[in-house]
C-alpha cells in the first residue's frame, strides 16, 4: 500500500486551481506514495493577487505566516509536504518546498531591507529549520536558503518536472509571445515598448500579449486579458516563435520553462533563477538591459536558422533536465528518509 503524504498548498485565487509547483508534483507523483490534499484556507484575496507586490501585500503575507503558526494541523499521514507560505504548526514530520529563500522574497520582492526585514528573514529561517528538508527548484534559491541560515544539510535542489510539448502550427511572419498577469513586475510595458520599436522597421511581426494591464491596440498586437492554460498550450504556443520575458522581479519563472517545453526560444531578464532555466546563447538569451533585450530579440527575429536551432535545444534541455521520471525519483529519495 502506498504511503500517505499530506500535501498542503495554496490555490490561485483567480483560477481556483492549485499553484503550478504543487500541481506538477501531484501530476507526476512519487512511486510508493499518494497525496492527500489540504488547501490553504487563508490564501490571499483576489484583490491582492491582481496587483503588484507592495506594502499591502507584504504586510498581508507576513501576518499570514505568523497567524498560521498558531494553527495546528493533525493528520494520519506519515508526514507533510507543504508549499510556499503554508507555515502551519504541523504535528508530523514535514518537508517544505519553495521557489525562493526568505531573504529573496522579503528583500527582493517586498523591498523590506531594513532591520525589520532581517528579523522577518531570521524568523522564517528558524521555522524552516524545524522542517526535515526544504526543497527548492534552483541553485540560486538553494544558496539563498543556506545564506539565510537554513541548514545546508536540509536544503535540497530538485527542479520541477515538465514534459515537452513540441506541437507546431504553420504561420506567416514571426510571432513573439508575452505572458504576465502582473504587468509592471513582469515587464509588460517593456515588452510593448521593444515590440513597438521593432514594428517600426518590420511589418511581418505579431505579438501575442496575455495578461492584465491597460494595453493600447496596435495592428501588430493580439491581446488576451484572460485565457485558459489549455488555450495557450493548444493555440498560442504552437504559433509562437519567441517568448519575450522582460520581468523585473522573478523567483523561478515557470512561464519561461513552459515556453522552452514548447520549443520556443526565450529572451529574458537576468533575474532570480532565469539564468538557470534558460541557457544563454543555447536555447535563448539572458540579458542585463532593455537595449540588450532589443538586440537579442532582433537577432532571433532575423534568423530562421537560429530560432530552429534554439527550439531544438530547448526541447532537449527540458527533456533531460526536467524529466518527470528522474525528478520523481529525486523526490522519492527524500521521502524515503522521513
Amino acid at each position: 500500500m502506498d504511503t500517505k503524504v499530506l500535501l498542503v498548498a495554496e490555490r490561485d485565487t483567480i483560477t481556483g486551481k492549485l499553484k503550478s509547483g504543487p500541481s506538477l508534483r501531484i501530476k507526476y507523483g512519487v512511486p510508493g506514495y499518494r497525496y492527500q490534499i489540504m488547501t490553504d484556507k487563508f490564501s490571499q484575496s483576489s484583490y491582492i493577487r491582481n496587483i503588484t507586490f507592495n506594502k499591502m501585500t507584504s504586510f498581508y503575507m507576513l501576518v499570514k505566516a505568523l497567524f498560521l503558526r498558531s494553527q495546528v494541523v493533525n493528520t494520519d499521514a506519515k508526514f507533510i509536504h507543504s508549499f510556499f507560505w503554508t507555515f502551519y504548526r504541523y504535528r508530523k514530520p514535514w518537508i517544505h518546498e519553495n521557489d525562493q529563500s526568505p531573504s529573496q522574497i522579503v528583500m527582493n520582492y517586498f523591498k523590506i531591507s531594513n532591520g525589520f526585514g532581517e528579523k522577518v528573514v531570521n524568523m522564517l529561517s528558524k521555522i524552516l529549520n524545524e522542517a526535515e528538508y526544504t526543497i527548492t527548484w534552483s541553485k540560486w534559491a538553494e544558496l539563498g536558503f543556506i545564506k539565510d541560515g537554513v541548514s545546508s544539510e536540509k536544503v535540497k535542489m530538485i527542479p520541477l518536472p515538465y514534459e515537452i510539448k513540441p506541437l507546431k502550427h504553420d504561420h506567416k511572419g514571426v510571432n513573439v509571445l508575452f505572458i504576465g498577469r502582473d504587468m509592471k513586475r513582469k515587464g509588460g510595458d517593456i515588452a510593448l515598448k521593444i515590440m513597438g520599436k521593432i514594428a517600426e522597421r518590420r511589418n511581418d511581426i505579431k505579438m501575442f500579449y496575455i495578461g492584465k494591464g491597460v494595453v493600447n491596440r496596435y495592428k501588430w498586437l493580439e491581446y488576451y486579458s484572460a485565457v485558459s492554460s489549455a488555450f495557450i498550450d493548444n493555440n498560442i504556443f504552437p504559433v509562437s516563435d519567441i517568448f519575450l520575458f522582460p520581468t523585473r522581479e522573478e523567483a523561478y519563472g515557470i512561464a519561461a520553462l513552459e515556453a522552452l517545453a514548447h520549443g520556443v526560444p526565450v529572451v529574458c531578464s537576468k533575474v532570480g533563477a532565469l539564468g538557470e532555466i534558460v541557457e544563454d546563447g543555447v536555447d535563448g538569451f539572458v540579458v542585463n538591459s532593455e537595449d540588450e533585450m532589443y538586440d537579442k530579440l532582433i537577432k532571433l527575429i532575423e534568423s530562421d536558422s537560429l530560432r530552429t536551432d534554439m527550439s531544438k535545444r530547448a526541447l532537449e534541455r527540458v527533456s533531460n533536465y526536467h524529466n518527470p521520471t528522474k525528478i520523481s525519483m529525486l523526490v522519492k529519495n527524500i521521502y524515503d528518509k522521513i
